[in-house]
């Protein structure tokens, strides 16, 4: 019946909420009983030291490295012993900072009988001295087998305790970790000769002269500077990635016994250096290297050098010949059996500021210093496509003697001369002659760009129309 029913699933509720609450008073009876037979803490942290790294006066590491001594000098951490290492100011700090506080963040055993176990029978040992006189010692010994600490304690006791993996790693900091990675110790504007080796081969020598940077071979001339000063700045930013071999006994291994690439370099203070550069690590992104003299081996981020294979077109300066108007003093441009004759007397104030409405240019003979309805000097339109007729080819091997000119531009410069002649190779390429030199490069007899002969032809036609239509006015 309904009742009945009703009478069975009111008994079994009631059943279920007794039930519950058995269970509920077993666990907070449990959880009590648990509570009282616990320590007030569960975990007591020993202090293996206790110091204020600002009154500490120094800090001693021995281990299979060495020893290494590191005290304050003036603001900032130095290291006393060695001498000899470059070494990061910032990484001794971490390593003072760290010492200051060593935490036994376990006891492993309360009195050790075989430190061995723990690799305590040989250990590494780390003294903080303070400025008063007191003083810590701590060994350090193996890794835990789960890698996730150091077993350590002090000296004179067994008591073993594990802290942690980054103190540890800290405290056993040797010669590579302390030494500074910045591989040099100099700027761009320290640099006087750079130049590149590709296996074996030399790419190009540039040279430095009153603060002016220029090509001296294969090739005379005038440098790409956005090229050049890049692989300047990542000369002397170059990090090292990893400390890999001291004594290298075959140093084939790398790639360093024949290198691949050297950058050539020198400074005043270094005298002439060789950045060598043997085997890639792609999956790494790092290529050893080492420097010439030295047979220590390190790898650095072959990424920042993307220009080792960069080609010499790519490197020389992109302009046949460029010059500033201020420094010429007359042009006389020969091309297409005629001879034209300009003087230029660029406007400087007194800042070296210039004002082109104040500027005087002429034609042979022809005031050519006029602007036309656009505002601009056609006369400075075709000196910017004279000057920016640029480079194309690179040919070491060329030889334009007994070869006539196409077209010759003769700049009477503020402190010399200089003659460009532009030389048929073939159809399709001048040679490039400075001062009966030759230059080393190519440009295109026929372009359709703007940096080209033909844009220049362009802007001299412009200009000229400009001038007979502004002599027809007067």
């Amino acid at each position: 019946s309904e009742e009945a029913s009703f009478m069975k699933f009111y008994r079994n509720a009631i059943i279920l909420v007794v039930v519950v609450a058995l269970l509920a008073g077993a666990y907070v009876l449990v959880r009590t009983n648990k509570a009282n037979r616990m320590p007030a803490e569960t975990k007591q942290y020993d202090k293996l030291t206790d110091f204020i790294s600002t009154d500490i006066e120094s800090v001693t590491l021995k281990n299979k490295s060495g020893t290494f001594v590191i005290v304050k000098k003036d603001d900032d951490w130095a290291l006393s012993e060695p001498s000899d290492i470059r070494y990061d100011s910032s990484v001794l700090s971490s390593i003072v900072v760290n010492s200051a506080s060593i935490v036994g963040d376990k006891v492993i055993e309360e009195n050790a009988e075989d430190l061995s176990i723990y690799g305590l029978d040989d250990p590494a040992i780390v003294t903080v001295k303070s400025k008063d006189g007191t003083s810590v010692t701590l060994e350090i010994g193996n890794l835990t087998p789960t890698g996730g600490g150091y077993y350590a304690k002090l000296q004179g006791k067994n008591k073993v305790y594990m802290i942690s993996k980054y103190n540890g790693d800290k405290l056993l900091s040797g010669k590579n970790e302390i030494r500074t990675k910045q591989l040099f110790d100099i700027t761009a504007d320290d640099i006087k000769k750079f130049g590149m080796n590709r296996k074996g081969q030399n790419i190009f020598i540039a040279e430095k002269t009153d603060d002016t940077w220029s090509m001296a071979e294969p090739i005379k001339g005038s440098l790409n500077e956005t090229s050049f000063y890049t692989m300047l700045d990542t000369l002397v930013n170059t990090r090292v990635v990893k400390f890999v071999d001291d004594e290298p006994e075959d140093l084939s291994v790398y790639g360093l016994d024949k290198p691949a690439y050297e950058l050539i370099f020198s400074t005043e203070a270094t005298g002439e250096m060789k950045l060598q550069m043997g085997l890639e690590l792609k999956e790494d992104y790092a290529i050893y290297a080492k420097l010439d003299g030295s047979d220590e081996v390190f790898t650095i981020d072959v990424s920042q050098f993307s220009f080792l294979d960069k080609p010499l077109k790519e490197i020389v300066g992109i302009f046949a010949y460029i010059v500033n108007i201020q420094d010429v003093e007359k042009i006389d441009l020969t091309m297409d059996g005629k001879t034209t004759h300009m003087e230029l007397d660029v406007y400087l104030d007194e800042e070296g500021n210039m004002d082109s409405d104040k500027d005087k240019f002429y034609v042979n003979g022809i005031d050519a210093s006029g602007k036309d309805e656009n505002g601009k000097q056609p006369f400075r339109k075709f000196y910017q496509a004279l000057i920016g007729i640029s480079v194309d080819e690179i040919d070491l091997e060329g030889d334009p003697s007994g070869r006539q000119a196409e077209i010759t531009i003769d700049y009477t410069l503020k402190d010399g001369k200089m003659k460009v002649e532009y030389i048929p190779k073939d159809e399709h390429f001048y040679y490039v002659v400075r001062n009966g030199e030759y230059s080393g490069v190519l440009v295109k007899r026929k372009n359709k760009g703007e940096f080209g002969v033909d844009g220049m032809k362009e802007a001299y036609d412009t200009m000229m129309k400009f001038l007979d239509e502004q002599q027809k006015q007067q």
